[in-house]
C-alpha cells in the first residue's frame, strides 16, 4: 500500500488504544435530560493493526438514567466514543476510572460534565470539544494548508499546534502529568505525520488528480521530520501513524521506487525500510512497525516475501502481542494464493436463479466486493459496466457483485438506478458478513479472479479502472 493512499487507511486507528491486555473495568454511569434515544452506544478500539470497534450499549430508563462498565487496557489512556442519537462525546478513559456524566440532549456539548474517579481528564476533554473541537478536527485544520508552499505549510502546523498546547496550559493545571505529556504528544505526532503525507498530499492537490510523480521539491519539508522515537508513545496514536510511513517517505525522497506493484525495485525499497526499522527503533516502536507494515501488505506482495518477514519477526519476537493477528494474516495471505480454491457462497443469476459459486465451474468469474457507501466502488462498477463487461458477451465469462451493506433494499436500488447488469449476492453484516470473511475483505472495493477450475487466478487481479490489463486477465482463462 503507497502513502498517499495509506492515509485513509492509517485514520481509520485514530481511536486505537496501544495494548491488549486488561485491567479492571470502567464504570460509567449518567444521567441525560430531555433524550433523543433510548440507549447510550460505547465504541472503542483495543487493536493496533487494523480497526475492529468493541462496542457496548446502555438501556437509558424512564428517568434518563444508565450505567454501564467495560474492560479497557492496562495503565494507558484509550480514546472511548460515548453517543446518544447524533450526540456524540469523546472521553480518555484509564483503567480504574469511575464517572457519572451528566447531560442535556438539547445542549449536549455545552452541558456535559464529569464527576468521580478521572472526572478531570474527562472535562478537560468535554472543554476542548466546546472550544476546539474532537480531537480529529486538528487534522482537518492541517489539511487547509495542504496547498501551501513547504516553508509555509510547516509555519502551519507549527502554529496549529501551538493554539492546541496554549490551550491544554489555560485548562490542564489540574490534569495527570502523565496525561497531558501524551495529550501535547499526540498534536505534535500529527504534524509529523502530516509532514510525511505532505509531498504527494500537496502534489494531488495542485493537479486535481492522484498521481506518483512527486516533484523533487516537494520533499524540501522532510529536512525538519525528527527520530522522535520513544516506546511511552506507543498508546498515541499519532506516534503510530509517524512510524508507519517515516521511513518510506525518506527513501521515497531520495529516489527509491514507488512500491505501486510487487516489483524488484518496489521490493528493495521495503526491504531497506525494514532495516531502517530493525536499526533505528526501540523494541516496542520496531515491534509494531514491522507487525503493521506485514500485516498491510502480507496480502499484496509474493507469499515468499511475507514468508520471510514473518519468520524474522517471530525469532525477533516470540511472545509479541502481535502474533495472533499476524498468524491469522498469513493464513488468509495462503488462502488467497493463486491456485486456491475460491471459497463458495450463493449467487442470484441474472435470471433470478439461486446458484453457488462452486456450480459456476467451467466459467471464468469476476467478483467485486461493494457497497453503496463506498463511492470507490460505485464508480469502478459503472466502469466495469461501461469498458469490460459487453467485450464477454457470450464467452463463458460471469462477473458477480457482492453487496455487503446493511441495508439491501438501498444496495438493490442503486443497482437499478445505475443500471447494473449480471449477477449479484447481497449478505448482510458489513465487514463481518460471511462472503466478506470467507475472502478476507477489510477493505473496499475488492477484486478476485477465478478461474474454470473454481481457483483464484491471480493473487492480486485488476480493478475496472485498469480496464486493458483486466480485459487481458481474463481472456488469458478461457
Amino acid at each position: 500500500m503507497n502513502i498517499g493512499r495509506r492515509i485513509y487507511c492509517c485514520l481509520l486507528l485514530l481511536l486505537a488504544c496501544s495494548c491488549s491486555i486488561y485491567a479492571q473495568d470502567v464504570v460509567l454511569r449518567g444521567h441525560i435530560t430531555n433524550r433523543t434515544s433510548d440507549s447510550v452506544r460505547i465504541t472503542y478500539n483495543t487493536d493496533r493493526l487494523a480497526y475492529y470497534p468493541k462496542e457496548f450499549y446502555a438501556p437509558l430508563d424512564r428517568n434518563g438514567n444508565f450505567s454501564v462498565s467495560f474492560p479497557v487496557p492496562a495503565d494507558v489512556y484509550t480514546m472511548v466514543e460515548l453517543r446518544h442519537g447524533n450526540h456524540l462525546a469523546e472521553l480518555m478513559l484509564t483503567n480504574g476510572d469511575s464517572l457519572k456524566v451528566i447531560a442535556d440532549a438539547r445542549r449536549f456539548d455545552s452541558s456535559i460534565s464529569y464527576t468521580g474517579s478521572g472526572s478531570d481528564i474527562q472535562n478537560f476533554v468535554a472543554q476542548h470539544t466546546l472550544e476546539r473541537g474532537r480531537v480529529n478536527q486538528y487534522t482537518m485544520r492541517i489539511r487547509n494548508h495542504i496547498a501551501e508552499t513547504p516553508e509555509d505549510y510547516l509555519k502551519g502546523l507549527e502554529n496549529e499546534k501551538k493554539e492546541e498546547l496554549a490551550f491544554t496550559t489555560r485548562h490542564g493545571d489540574k490534569l495527570p502529568a502523565r496525561f497531558r505529556r501524551i495529550w501535547d504528544a499526540s498534536f505534535t505526532y500529527y504534524n509529523y505525520f502530516f509532514i510525511e503525507q505532505y509531498p504527494q498530499m500537496h502534489e494531488m492537490q495542485r493537479i486535481r488528480r492522484y498521481t506518483d510523480t512527486i516533484p523533487e521539491a516537494n520533499y524540501a519539508v522532510l529536512k525538519g521530520l525528527p527520530d522522535a522515537f520513544d516506546d511511552e508513545y506507543l498508546q498515541v496514536p499519532p506516534y503510530l501513524l509517524y512510524l508507519s510511513g517515516l521511513f518510506e517517505t525518506r527513501l521515497r525522497g531520495a529516489g527509491y521506487a514507488v512500491p505501486v506493484t510487487d516489483s524488484a525495485n518496489a521490493r528493495k525499497l521495503l526491504d531497506s525500510v525494514d532495516k531502517l526499522a530493525y536499526k533505528l527503533l526501540p523494541t516496542g516502536s520496531g515491534e509494531y512497525f514491522i507487525a503493521q507494515s506485514l500485516y498491510a501488505r502480507a496480502r499484496v506482495q509474493y507469499i515468499e516475501r511475507s514468508r520471510a518477514v514473518f519468520a524474522a519477526f517471530r525469532k525477533r519476537w516470540p511472545a509479541s502481542q502481535y502474533l495472533p493477528a499476524l498468524q491469522k494474516e498469513m493464513d488468509m495471505a495462503e488462502r488467497l494464493q493463486a491456485g486456491q480454491p475460491a471459497p463458495d457462497m450463493n449467487v442470484t443469476m441474472a435470471d433470478g436463479k439461486q446458484v453457488r459459486l462452486s456450480d459456476l465451474k467451467g466459467k471464468v468469474v469476476y467478483i467485486s466486493f461493494w457497497t453503496t457507501w463506498c463511492k470507490q466502488c460505485v464508480g469502478e462498477l459503472r466502469m466495469m459496466e461501461r469498458k469490460v463487461k459487453d467485450m464477454f458477451a457470450n464467452k463463458p465469462v460471469e462477473f458477480v457483485t457482492v453487496s455487503i451493506d446493511e441495508d439491501t433494499a438501498t444496495a438493490k436500488l442503486l443497482q437499478q438506478q445505475m443500471g447494473l447488469t449480471g449477477n449479484f449476492t447481497y449478505t448482510t453484516g458489513g465487514w463481518y458478513a460471511p462472503a466478506a470473511q470467507s475472502y478476507g475483505v477489510r477493505a473496499l472495493p475488492a477484486y478476485f479472479l477465478v478461474d474454470r477450475n473454481g481457483n483464484f487466478a491471480v493473487t492480486q487481479p485488476p480493478s475496472p479502472q485498469r480496464s486493458t490489463e483486466l480485459l487481458v486477465a481474463i481472456s488469458k482463462l478461457y
